[in-house]
């Protein structure tokens, strides 16, 4: 009998200690990753409640042991550039061809999310992707109705057959980076087409801030409203599925997909859930955000004004860096180019909320990008907005001096039936870029705007309209597509703009 006991413990000792020793790093740490340079770096993952678990990285040893929850975390000390590949070990586990450098988060929407190889320039780009110092980081779409811990995010080294599909700002943004610091760069994709700013705000923020509580803002709301119109086009998916299925046995053309199916939910909160609570708090440089086509509406976007100091907040406070650099890619001009003057255009509402955070907020800077507009919400000529980007960065990040805006407004005063805008930012002087400068109406106290005539003098523009003797105000870009050209000499557009404080309602038409 002893010696049959002696058997059994011997069997379930090694079970113990296995199970034990199941200890795991989150998988935002993963082969082929980047560390951020210069910063203290939490490391951390799951093992059972109470396990010991030890950290070794570029000859740092670090210790934790799993609290209640079977979380644990470390934090290495700061670590210089280092291009050359080392293996971070947790516990037995090895994590390989880890660098140190530059860290850049890139979300947000379908333009952030737009392929290299859709682009203009992108296919060439993509066969000279190969490059060991630059990692690339896919965030999967991954939509959740309450906050997770993991998310398979996959690091991969920039080679042609990985950036096909990656984010083309992103992709671009980091190359150029890469170039310019001379230090691997990490870029970790975290965007989602066709998805509002609330899906990426914490529920807590959502239920407590200052715009309508709605399905727009309240995820029970917003799922029980998805959930009412998946059923109700239900019927017409199951009748689809059973003519695509004849079509195929019958070697018959497919027939054409229902419309109104609501995707998959893409609510509020569900994309903080999912794709951002997992991330935290991973040590990054700096945010590029490019967001907000699916609230620039009229009617909806005045609330943007409050939602994207809000998020910028969160996400400060989420990654533990509360001076964390943002850079706020300004949406761009699309849909009917402009027509009435006096349009009431929620994508000209959205970027002014865009400007004036970038304006009112620390460590921000605005990435203008109307220029490159289409008709099509997609442009296709992506690489000027990164380079764009790029210079951002280097003066918010890097303390570069080097000009990174285009002109802004900042002052007006009335002289006769004229109006003269100040400009700062102007790089030694304003350009009207391909002929006349464009975009810009006017309006007396009347407040019907007509189309205006612009002329520049120094860093001035002088604005005005034989229709409007005694003009009061001035907007530059205000539609959802305009005709637009005022540059600075260093290349780099305004944002569109509007020297009145009045309420964006429905404004009487032209009487041209």
């Amino acid at each position: 009998m002893k010696f049959l006991f002696s058997a059994v413990a011997l069997l379930v000792v090694p079970l113990a200690i296995l199970h034990a020793a199941e200890i795991k790093i989150s998988p935002v740490f993963g082969d082929h990753a980047v560390l951020q340079r210069d910063q203290a770096v939490p490391v951390w993952g799951t093992a059972d409640a109470g396990a010991n678990v030890s950290v070794e990285f570029a000859g740092q040893t670090k210790s934790a042991v799993a609290d209640g929850t079977g979380r644990w975390m470390v934090t290495l000390d700061s670590m210089p550039p280092c291009a050359e590949p080392r293996d971070l070990k947790v516990s037995g586990n090895v994590v390989k061809d880890v660098l140190v450098g530059e860290v850049w988060l890139c979300g947000g929407q379908s333009n952030m999310e737009w392929a290299l190889s859709r682009c203009v320039g992108g296919p060439d780009t993509v066969e000279h992707a190969a490059n060991p110092l630059l990692r690339l980081c896919l965030v999967p779409h991954n939509s959740q109705m309450t906050p997770q811990t993991d998310v398979a995010a996959k690091w991969f080294v920039s080679a042609p057959n990985g950036v096909k599909q990656f984010s083309a700002i992103g992709y671009w943004f980091g190359s150029k980076l890469q170039k310019e610091l001379g230090v691997p760069v990490g870029i970790i994709n975290n965007s989602y087409g066709g998805t509002a700013i609330e899906s990426w705000l914490p529920l807590e923020t959502l239920k407590n801030g200052p715009w309508p509580h709605d399905k727009q803002s309240d995820i029970d709301l917003a799922k029980a409203d998805y959930d009412r119109r998946k059923e109700a086009i239900k019927p017409a998916m199951e009748k689809y599925e059973a003519d695509k299925a004849a079509a195929l046995r019958d070697h018959k053309p497919a027939p054409a997909f229902p419309a109104g199916w609501p995707g998959e939910f893409r609510g509020p909160s569900v994309l903080w859930n999912g794709e951002v609570a997992p991330l935290l708090p991973y040590r990054i440089r700096g945010v590029a955000w490019y967001q907000g086509e699916s609230n620039a509406y009229a009617g909806r976007a005045q609330t943007y004004k409050e939602l994207l100091p809000a998020l910028i907040r969160d996400w400060r406070q989420g990654f533990g860096q509360p001076d964390l650099p943002f850079m706020i890619f300004q949406i761009s001009r699309n849909r009917k180019p402009q027509t009435d003057p006096n349009e009431l255009s929620g994508i000209a509402e959205l970027q002014e909320a865009q400007l004036k955070t970038a304006q009112q907020t620390p460590h921000t800077a605005l990435v203008v990008t109307d220029d490159l507009g289409e008709p099509d919400v997609h442009y296709t000529n992506k690489e000027p907005a990164a380079e764009r980007g790029l210079k951002a960065a280097l003066a918010l990040a890097y303390g570069r001096t080097i000009e990174s805006s285009g002109p802004v407004f900042a002052d007006m005063k009335i002289d006769g039936d004229k109006a003269v805008l100040q400009f700062t930012q102007t790089a030694g002087g304003l350009v009207s870029k391909d002929g006349p400068l464009q975009g810009f109406v006017i309006a007396g106290e009347d407040k019907n705007f007509v189309f205006a005539d612009a002329r520049i003098e120094g860093d001035s523009i002088v604005v005005s309209s034989p229709k409007v003797p005694k003009p009061v105000a001035v907007r530059y870009g205000w539609a959802d597509n305009p005709s637009v050209n005022l540059f600075n000499k260093a290349g780099l557009p305004a944002s569109p703009f509007r020297t009145d404080a009045w309420p964006l309602v429905a404004l009487p038409k032209s009487k041209q």
